[in-house]
């Protein structure tokens, strides 16, 4: 694949153009060019902030970010200083004229720390009560995000749900007493404390009968009155019960996912997915992210492809992610982007296009048969258990994949 420089940011880092001859100098009374020194590329403001080992992973980092802040160094201690600096620096060749400004939407359709405020003015627009705030640090913009009192509000590119889910449907179920069932061509011995008289066994206690449920004598019942389990009347016994049949038209799956990538941003990252429905549910998913690009991003927008894979199209779906970058990229920016001939407004290809859109045609046949698709960001690492179990599945993809690479040498 045929990758363009930016110049500009190859100035601001301190390497050389690539599209020119590469200089290089050497002792005079020696033979042997002298090895440059290791360099250190810190990304204050980018996509990723972090300390990169090479030009391209930190290129990859600021390439199409606005107002991006970088800058190389032979020292870990100087590059390290330089991320963690509070101050907004202005950069030479890709600062504005006046000084950064980060826009903190602490209550909005996807709450975060935004670049420019059309970003931050399209979370704000319509929304019922926003609160937003402009900062000239990312810290302090962040820890106003932070600050809000709850993890987050749903935001759908389709529609939003109107509050309250009707009931699932529910369907008759009549069970025959303990005392009439038949085993194998024979009646079934009677359960203990049915017959209403003394027997060896307290309610609860004895051995499960042939109608159990899921583990469970359906022929005792705690009484409210006491706090103790009893035996059920015989009445309540033979009453009509009602159970749910499965989902109902009309309600709302919610579904957890997550990214994760070791080593995000450095030589030999390796990321996994996550999806999340429930305890013990057999859709849960787990597995390395595929393709030779491990970032956590990537991996983000995956987890949310493999939600919908996993999500039958006739069912209404609301996906849980703690990435507002994926969720924006599937709701908000892709209008631009579709319109731009996916280029970004500095004119660069934009990043993980190949996700993207395979998100938006899963969304988009999911229109056309009248589903739902909504997406709800949340606090990650955080007190949601969904989250949380998410992001454990997406971990463990992250070291299968790890413990696969290590077997192959």
């Amino acid at each position: 694949m045929e990758v363009q420089i930016d110049t500009a940011a190859a100035q601001e880092a301190g390497e050389p153009n690539l599209t020119s001859p590469i200089p290089t100098s050497a002792s005079s009374g020696t033979k042997r060019k002298r090895e440059p020194p290791p360099k250190f590329y810190s990304v204050r403001v980018g996509h990723e902030p972090g300390i990169y080992h090479s030009w391209a992973e930190c290129l990859e980092q600021v390439r199409g970010f606005k107002n991006a802040t970088f800058k190389s160094f032979t020292s870990l201690t100087d590059a390290e200083a330089f991320m963690n600096a509070t101050s907004s620096s202005k950069s030479s060749s890709l600062a504005s004229s006046g000084p950064q400004k980060f826009y903190a939407v602490q209550n909005g359709r996807v709450p975060g720390v935004y670049e420019d405020w059309a970003s931050a003015q399209q979370q704000i627009t319509g929304w019922t009560r926003p609160k937003h705030k402009a900062f000239t640090t990312r810290a302090e913009a962040e820890a106003f995000v932070n600050a809000a009192p709850n993890v987050g509000d749903a935001v759908s590119n389709v529609v939003v749900p109107a509050d309250g889910t009707p009931p699932a449907k529910k369907a008759k179920k009549s069970r025959d007493s303990a005392s009439s069932k038949k085993t194998n061509g024979a009646a079934a011995s009677p359960t203990p404390g049915l017959d209403g008289k003394d027997d060896e066994y307290e309610p609860g206690l004895g051995p499960l009968p042939p109608d159990a449920e899921d583990g469970f004598d359906t022929n005792v019942i705690l009484d409210v009155a006491t706090g103790k389990v009893k035996y059920k009347s015989e009445e309540q016994r033979n009453a009509t019960k009602w159970h749910a049949t499965g989902p109902s038209k009309g309600s709302m799956l919610r579904i957890y996912t997550d990214g994760s990538s070791l080593g995000n941003g450095q030589n030999g990252s390796i990321a996994g997915v996550g999806v999340f429905f429930g305890p013990d549910d057999p859709r849960n998913l787990s597995e390395p992210l595929p393709g030779p690009r491990q970032t956590n991003q990537r991996a983000e927008l995956t987890a949310l492809l493999r939600a919908l894979d996993l999500t039958p199209h006739h069912l209404d779906a609301t996906i849980l992610s703690d990435s507002s970058y994926a969720i924006n990229c599937v709701t908000v920016w892709h209008r631009s982007w579709e319109q731009k001939n996916w280029q970004t407004s500095a004119k660069k290809p934009v990043e993980n296009r190949d996700i993207i859109e395979k998100v938006l045609e899963k969304i988009r046949l999911r229109e056309e048969v009248g589903s739902q698709t909504v997406f709800e960001w949340v606090k990650g690492h955080a007190k949601d258990p969904g989250n949380l179990a998410a992001d454990g599945l997406a971990v463990l993809g992250a070291k299968e994949a790890r413990d696969r690479r290590g077997e192959a040498g």
